[in-house]
């Protein structure tokens, strides 16, 4: 059978390339889009894909051509010429109402506003091959899926501001997302917030684990990541990356800068900056905009690829994101300095897993600790116990991840409607 998946940026190739892997790896027939100026040449994660015969990649690219691809038109032309049988795009918003009758005056009225949308918006805005890939499945009957774009390991169900508005007035409403053939959460936890919160379908939300951290797929990842040397002179200093949060997701921000101001000015450290690749603050990064850094002192590796960077470092300090999961894997020590933000995770849940840091001297603390040989080591249950809460889909292990993925894809391509929906329920 032939398969389509819509990658707009970085996280989405992160959480959905492993997927397109396992069914070139199969034997199936795999077709990608990419959103106008995503760089295919500099993705290493694509150049595994498109080592394929069975790999097809399209590019909407620039120019009149570049348009044309991204609208409703090519996409109902690509579907049905290589009779796609399943279309995956990343988390986001649901299907249009009208689309379930598109011959009904609701739905030729939705078809027709995807129309206009895509022929204004193509080659500009990189969520439109997203939404003309999804209509054109639906108008050509085939299956369309929702992946994970990334893993959420908070467990609160206001992640950020906004949300909270909405879950205080009863107003999170998320179920258009309900007309996806299924809306695919990597934890259960997650699933969760979606049926409590945002009045989602049991049937239609499901947990299928993390393809990013399958096991098989990670150590594959990790291998083929470009290589990456540590910038600056070669010392004894403790490599130590800080991944800048979302500052949206009730983060304090002076307390952050005020940690990050006092470690760059640690001689026991050579200290990285990453930016985040969702920053999603709606202006310019606080960060950067604070007094009394001396970015000379700084190395920024936010162009870097995040598994380069972690496989270099010693330490890596992030607050609120799945990126410890990475840190885990590799076996290098996750710093969680908790009294950044407001959520609580599964870095402070799962004992052990992390060194947490109640305040700016703990993580001070432990990296000078850390400088004199004292290395923090997660313990081997501790490890095990997050990993099933945040890869393995809160499932007994053995649990394997990406083969159900390639699984429950091929059984939504087969049966279309209720019939494949049942035969890719969320319980392994």
């Amino acid at each position: 059978m032939s398969y389509l998946i819509v990658f707009r940026v970085s996280p989405d190739v992160d959480h959905m390339a492993p997927l397109a892997w396992k069914l070139l790896e199969d034997g199936e027939e795999v077709h990608a889009v990419v959103a106008p100026g995503y760089d295919v040449e500099a993705d290493h994660r694509l150049g595994i894909l498109r080592a394929y015969e069975r790999f097809h990649l399209h590019r909407p690219g620039g120019g009149l051509d570049g348009r044309w691809r991204a609208t409703l038109p090519y996409a109902l032309w690509l579907v049905r010429r290589h009779r796609i049988r399943l279309v995956a795009v990343e988390w986001g918003y649901g299907i249009p109402a009208g689309y379930e009758r598109p011959r009904s005056a609701a739905g030729l009225a939705a078809i027709v506003r995807t129309l206009g949308a895509s022929l204004l918006r193509a080659g500009s805005n990189a969520q439109q091959p997203r939404a003309s890939f999804i209509a054109a499945a639906r108008l050509c009957g085939a299956a369309v899926v929702c992946l994970p774009h990334g893993l959420t390991v908070k467990l609160d169900a206001a992640s950020n501001g906004e949300v909270a508005e909405l879950l205080e007035r009863g107003a999170l409403d998320w179920s258009d997302r309900n007309r996806f053939d299924a809306y695919v959460l990597n934890t259960e936890h997650h699933r969760r917030i979606h049926l409590d919160h945002a009045r989602g379908d049991p049937d239609v939300m499901q947990t299928w684990g993390s393809l990013r951290w399958s096991p098989e797929w990670f150590e594959l990842n990790r291998r083929l990541a470009p290589p990456l040397a540590w910038p600056g002179p070669p010392s004894a200093r403790v490599k130590v990356a800080f991944m800048v949060p979302k500052w949206r997701n009730r983060v304090d921000a002076p307390a952050t800068i005020a940690l990050f101001r006092r470690l760059h000015e640690l001689d026991a450290i050579s200290l990285a900056v990453v930016g985040h690749p969702r920053p999603g603050t709606g202006g310019g990064d606080p960060l950067r905009a604070a007094a009394g850094i001396d970015w000379s002192r700084v190395h920024d590796l936010s162009r870097h690829n995040s598994v380069s960077i972690i496989r270099e470092a010693d330490v890596v300090i992030d607050a609120g994101s799945s990126i410890g999961i990475e840190v885990l894997m590799q076996d290098k020590v996750l710093v969680n300095p908790s009294y950044l933000h407001e959520l609580e995770t599964l870095f402070d849940t799962v004992a052990g897993c992390c060194v947490v840091a109640r305040d700016a001297d703990d993580v001070v603390g432990y990296l000078l600790a850390h400088a004199s040989g004292r290395r923090h080591r997660t313990s081997p249950d501790a490890r095990a116990e997050l990993l099933r809460h945040a890869v393995y889909g809160s499932s007994e292990e053995p649990y394997d991840v990406i083969g159900l993925y390639a699984e429950r894809v091929r059984a939504l391509a087969a049966g279309r409607g209720d019939g494949g929906r049942r035969a890719a329920r969320s319980d392994p």
